[in-house]
């Protein structure tokens, strides 16, 4: 079965929220093991799938930790999938007065964190001679997004260029580099803000399933040919 995940070791940082719990559900109901990292560690979907017989490793790090983002993946024997998910939307203005510290922030978690975590991970993943490796971008890198502020805008769609120099660089040594652009989600992330849902040719905001699903086929087999391509989950918003 192509889809399956059976045998896999996949990292997926941000794990404690909405589309990265969900993403750790469905990896584990295809058979993978799983390493969930997060600023804190998120030991409640570790729990949960644990008690559903998943082999789960967590950590606690920062992605803009260059240190600590390289020790976590030191402490990884196997690595076969980077789902590269933690991320930071702020809902601010830019005229606010600390606008640019939250920009260096946003950029930060959001490119720099990236950066962080796929240069040891590529490099392990390179003395295997495989791999899949998943950012988790947004339809605000492809169009502006439907509410959101500049930086955000700014490093999703960084993030979005990366994929395709990542994905050029890994490609000759088996590894497979794609990203995902969601549209508005019904996570915690979006917690307080309204939309305009009639904006959504479906008219409504994706679940955190919505997403998963997709990633995780990204992470299978059943990708193997897909290579540098930024697959767009956002109900129509966006049209590629």
């Amino acid at each position: 079965m192509p889809f399956s995940l059976a045998g896999k070791t996949i990292l997926i940082t941000g794990a404690a929220g909405g589309i990265g719990s969900e993403t750790a559900r469905v990896c584990a109901q295809l058979g993978a093991g799983l390493v969930l990292a997060d600023l804190v560690e998120p030991l409640a979907i570790a729990e949960e799938l644990r008690s559903n017989g998943t082999a789960v490793q967590t950590a606690a790090f920062d992605v803009r930790d260059r240190e600590a983002s390289e020790d976590l993946l030191r402490q990884v024997p196997r690595l076969d999938v980077i789902v590269a998910n933690a991320g930071f939307c702020p809902w601010d203005d830019w005229n606010d007065p600390d606008w640019d510290e939250v920009f260096h922030q946003t950029i930060d978690i959001n490119a720099l964190g990236v950066v962080n975590l796929l240069r040891p991970g590529l490099e392990k993943m390179i003395g295997r001679g495989a791999g899949r490796i998943v950012l988790v971008s947004s339809v605000a890198g492809r169009m502006g997004g439907l509410k959101a502020s500049p930086h955000y805008v700014i490093a999703k769609g960084g993030m979005n260029a990366m994929v395709k120099w990542l994905a050029r660089k890994a490609a000759p040594y088996g590894i497979t580099v794609n990203a995902v652009a969601p549209g508005a989600t019904a996570t915690n992330m979006v917690q307080g803000q309204t939309f305009d849902e009639q904006a959504i040719p479906l008219r409504r905001l994706a679940t955190p399933r919505e997403i998963a699903m997709p990633i995780a086929f990204l992470c299978s087999d059943a990708s193997s040919y897909v290579c540098g391509t930024i697959l767009d989950v956002n109900g129509g918003v966006y049209m590629n």
